[in-house]
């Protein structure tokens, strides 16, 4: 595969006081601009539920006292239409036995509904707990995979749940010889058509095989290469362009790696990617990685086509903001409340929502945007910045200093800005969220990396 990394390098992501505390065997998702955090395991496993604002830097607490999930750990979480979904990760026993533990959180109503009570006649045709499945959304569906029961062993089932209908289905239950087989701690992902599924640990073996479930014709395929990531349990991977990025995981009972590999659906080749890392960065197993910037597949509504004031921010393709040397700055100047662009709702559209955070009339905007739909990551660029672990979006020199200005007055966490700062759309951001071993500190393990192409 030809192509090289212009930069790769793991850095200290910016996280303002409260933040959560360091853990892993959670779970994130990025939905309409904020990254949400649910449970997981520090002492003990724990049912804290937070939102990112990745413009601000802030963590939010936010309640889930009333019909929310309660401690949970190797769940899974993902996002439709404005909606969370939380699935398994309760403690095993005799009375979680016999439940669904679904759980459904509504973002605009910041309200959660329960549905783990699955009537006696109906629990055979639902999934009951699990830990350590995976869980992916294809077009108004979720699909959940594996996972393990505690004592009972390890699950090969495959689970549809349909966001519309609210109705379970069992896809398949495969054979030894016809699909993955019973797994765990693997990881899965989507792309156009096709359910990717890597890794994980069968039985007390750790596995390097690539798996794809084909949407269309209902039916799995071993894909077999000749290069590839070691045996691995406890990585994560996430769509980027038409690739798919795994980082980190290891072999059970001892020491995570920091390896970042690379696998391009169509040619169908796997690439490692080097990386560096700063002294104190440590690699993990059972973390969480998100991606910021339309390069990476989003995970919320969003339409085939892209709004027309993005689409009109392609010509400000390399524009330059210069900031003075030595500049002390910090992504905390106050933008206008974001405005929502919504697209027609009818028996045929998507819902469009598209958040907008203007500094100055006629300056750079930041866009985030989020889509469950298949999305098409060279329709629009990315306006991350370059060489800064900041999201700043500046339009000139005296609005950055006045940035600056606000957050050495407000305390907030600040760093030596570069010589100059380049926006431009091709810079796209990878979030590190937690893991195994905890750092030393109480707050979560928070990282970034920023790469212009792969």
């Amino acid at each position: 595969m030809k192509g090289t990394t212009a930069r790769c390098a793991w850095k200290c992501a910016p996280q303002k006081q409260p933040s959560p505390c360091d853990r892993y065997k959670h779970a994130c998702i990025i939905c309409r601009g904020f990254v949400y955090l649910y449970g997981g395991r520090s002492t003990t496993s724990l049912g804290d539920f937070w939102r990112y604002n990745i413009v601000r830097n802030e963590w939010e607490m936010l309640d889930c006292s009333r019909d929310g999930p309660e401690e949970l750990e190797e769940h899974s979480m993902v996002a439709y239409k404005g909606t969370l979904c939380i699935f398994g990760g309760m403690v095993d026993s005799a009375f979680t036995q016999a439940k669904t533990p679904l759980w459904m959180y509504d973002i605009d109503a910041a309200r959660w509904t329960k549905c783990c009570n699955v009537p006696a006649e109906t629990e055979s045709s639902a999934p009951t707990n699990r830990k350590g499945h995976s869980a992916v959304v294809y077009q108004a569906s979720m699909y959940i995979y594996g996972g393990y029961f505690g004592i009972r062993g390890i699950s090969q089932e495959f689970w549809t749940y349909h966001f519309d209908t609210r109705k379970w289905l069992c896809v398949s239950s495969p054979s030894h010889n016809s699909g993955p087989g019973p797994r765990h701690g693997h990881s899965a992902v989507v792309y156009r058509s096709g359910m990717y599924l890597f890794g994980g640990l069968m039985g007390l073996s750790e596995q390097k095989d690539l798996w794809k479930w084909d949407f269309v014709s209902s039916g799995w395929s071993n894909i077999r290469t000749s290069q590839g990531p070691p045996p691995v349990v406890g990585h994560a991977s996430v769509v980027f362009k038409d690739s798919m990025l795994i980082f980190g995981g290891g072999i059970s009972n001892s020491s995570p790696n920091d390896d970042l590999w690379k696998y391009h659906f169509h040619t169908q080749t796997w690439r490692k990617l080097s990386s560096t890392t700063k002294a104190n960065f440590s690699p993990k197993m059972y973390h969480c990685i998100v991606g910021i910037g339309v390069d990476f597949q989003a995970t919320s509504d969003f339409p085939s086509t892209f709004p027309s004031h993005w689409k009109r921010k392609q010509k400000d393709h390399h524009q330059v903001v210069t900031i003075p040397k030595h500049t002390r700055f910090c992504n905390s100047f106050r933008p206008q409340p974001a405005h929502r662009a919504l697209g027609k709702e009818d028996g045929s559209a998507m819902e469009m929502k598209t958040f907008s955070l203007p500094l100055e009339p006629g300056g750079f905007r930041a866009f985030q945007t989020t889509s469950e739909a298949e999305l098409d990551p060279n329709r629009a660029p990315s306006t991350w910045p370059k060489d800064t672990s900041l999201p700043l979006f500046a339009s000139s020199e005296k609005e950055t200093s006045a940035a600056a200005q606000v957050g050495g007055e407000e305390g907030t966490d600040c760093q030596h800005a570069p010589a100059a700062c380049e926006v431009s759309s091709d810079t796209s951001v990878l979030l590190l969220i937690g893991g195994k071993p905890l750092s030393t500190f109480s707050e979560l393990s928070f990282w970034q990396m920023e790469f212009d192409t792969l």
